[in-house]
């Protein structure tokens, strides 16, 4: 695929803001660029708007939407979602982009967390979503990370104790190792983020909490728990305007049909639910989830987990309440998934721990740290993983600080790994954006009955692999409408001027299995209605049929009394 931008560093947001809007400005039938509002800090939100403007609106198409991120540091997501608007705006004469485009809209949300990732590309500091100080307004006691020693990094910081819990490994002395029950003689360590220490009592290093805390993937509506229930939850769902505005915006957007979210890192595709065990949620979507996740297991090679079950675990502490993935499913019956970019398990060949409830070893833990410093030796990445060093630490005297670039090798790929992990995703994306429900009209005709009357006949049907309701989670909303077939043109003497058919399934809603008698098909539910009128009209009068549904989008067509 044609692309313009090179993806060999992190973007700001002035250079995201910049491509978007020259992309607006160069491409004005396919782009459309506007915020959803303003952040804390008075940035934009941008959304990039991509449809075939020249055959049909952008609000009467089944939309896919791409969220770059909603955690602050996984900057790796925002490149993914430029990635795929470049590939879209610079390849429409394509065959399979220009089906799509006609189609389909895409939302392309590159970066609503534009406070958080700015500051995060800025500084050595690593925050969960936004640099706003919660829960606590006040710095507390303890350690805080910084950058201490001045090379732009925070690394570990090794503090040399005869009560220390960890030794160098005699092979590699950049790996620590846990110190033997009967080990009483060698150099023994405790191992902290480098840093400061608030309130320092001369004897004990304290962890403090984290100055920027609130986690806006645990502050949408839908599950929602408070603090003490669910950390980073926030006092109230919705209380940051990013979340705020993403809420509201998404609730008019009805013609959602799937959504990616994107996050890093691990190498993972996560769908709903979050909040509960995937035998408590509805089973139709679990089996269109399960779909979707072969095709991202054919494009990328990442596990495919169910949020609840298989990432955190059913025996898990950890909560995942008030996330946006279930805001989107349940809230908006939306398909949507997360996916954590960037797999150093794959690149390093490290030992699988997923999907619950694998718990590695400690021996099983050493030997994938040992094997991500052969990966960083054999791939002359040794920048991103320093040797330790003496410094003089204010507080603490002598201590040792060194370890890896969490930043650019653990939570984001080095930056020569960027272009191979945007490419794969989009790849995805393309394919499993085929997967739209798509109306269709045909078989439509007249046949006179008498004078001036006539029979209008049309079959509506779904040529796609999704159901017309997009989840099935959907149908239980109170905003979901039936599919409206409206005729227009001539006076309907029999049957109503716009009649609700329900909904239509897709192809993929059907039984389709092998036996020892070979493929069958069963049809859970209809793919095509049949919809007629009796009108009233002269003969070559042109009648329309206009057929719509919140989530396939909209269709037209026109005949002829005759």
């Amino acid at each position: 695929m044609n692309t313009a931008y090179t993806y060999d560093h992190y973007y700001s947001y002035k250079e995201i803001t910049k491509i978007l809007k020259k992309y607006e400005k160069e491409f004005p039938n396919y782009a459309c660029l506007r915020s959803i509002g303003k952040t804390s800090e008075g940035r934009e939100m941008w959304y990039l708007t991509i449809t075939n403007n020249k055959v049909g609106k952008m609000d009467e198409k089944p939309a896919y939407m791409v969220v770059g991120h909603v955690h602050a540091g996984e900057v790796t997501g925002s490149m993914c979602a430029m990635y795929l608007a470049d590939v879209l705006l610079h390849n429409t004469t394509k065959k399979e982009i220009a089906s799509l485009l006609k189609d389909t809209t895409f939302y392309i949300l590159p970066r609503p967390v534009a406070d958080g990732a700015e500051y995060y590309l800025t500084h050595p500091e690593m925050l969960r979503s936004i640099n706003l100080s919660y829960p606590y307004e006040e710095d507390m006691p303890g350690l805080y990370p910084c950058d201490i020693d001045g090379d732009g990094v925070i690394r570990n910081m090794l503090v040399k104790s005869p009560f220390g819990s960890w030794k160098k490994d005699s092979k590699d002395p950049r790996l620590l190792v846990r110190r033997g029950a009967d080990e009483s003689e060698g150099e023994f360590y405790n191992v902290y983020s480098e840093g400061l220490i608030r309130d320092y009592d001369g004897l004990q290093v304290k962890q403090a909490p984290a100055k920027y805390g609130l986690d806006l993937n645990r502050n949408y509506p839908m599950n929602w728990n408070p603090e003490h229930t669910q950390p980073g939850g926030g006092f109230y769902p919705g209380q940051v305007i990013e979340s705020r505005n993403l809420i509201e915006w998404i609730h008019e957007r009805i013609n959602l049909v799937n959504t990616i979210i994107f996050h890093t890192f691990g190498g993972m595709y996560l769908y709903p639910p979050a909040g509960v065990p995937a035998k408590e949620s509805n089973q139709v979507d679990q089996e269109m989830f399960k779909a979707f996740m072969k095709m991202a297991k054919e494009e990328t090679g990442y596990h495919q987990l169910r949020i609840k079950d298989d990432f955190l675990g059913l025996d898990s502490d950890y909560p995942a309440n008030g996330s946006l993935d279930d805001y989107l499913y349940y809230g908006n019956g939306v398909f949507c998934h997360s996916v954590e970019t960037w797999s150093l398990e794959q690149q390093a060949n490290l030992i699988p721990e997923y999907p619950k409830p694998l718990k590695l070893k400690e021996e099983e833990e050493v030997e994938n740290q040992r094997r991500i410093l052969q990966w960083v030796d054999q791939n002359k990445l040794n920048k991103y993983y320093s040797d330790w060093k003496k410094f003089k630490h204010p507080q603490l005297g002598w201590v040792e600080i060194g370890g890896p670039d969490k930043k650019y090798l653990l939570q984001n790929p080095p930056t020569q790994y960027l272009p191979q992990e945007v490419e794969k995703h989009t790849r995805y994306i393309l394919r499993h954006a085929k997967a739209m429900p798509h109306l269709m009209i045909s078989n439509l005709k007249t046949k006179r009955v008498d004078k001036d009357l006539y029979k209008v006949e049309v079959v509506v049907g779904n040529t796609g692999f999704m159901p017309t309701s997009a989840t099935d989670e959907f149908n239980k909303l109170v905003i979901a409408r039936d599919i409206e077939v409206t005729l227009s043109g001539a006076t309907v003497v029999e049957g109503k001027e716009t009649q609700k058919i329900g909904q239509l399934g897709g192809y993929g809603t059907t039984k389709a299995s092998y036996s020892f008698f070979g493929p069958s098909t069963v049809e859970k539910k209809p793919i095509t209605k049949k919809v007629c009128w009796y009108v009233k009209g002269k003969e070559g009068k042109k009648i329309k049929i206009k057929v719509v549904s919140q989530k396939a989008g909209t269709v037209t067509e026109s005949v002829i009394l005759k």
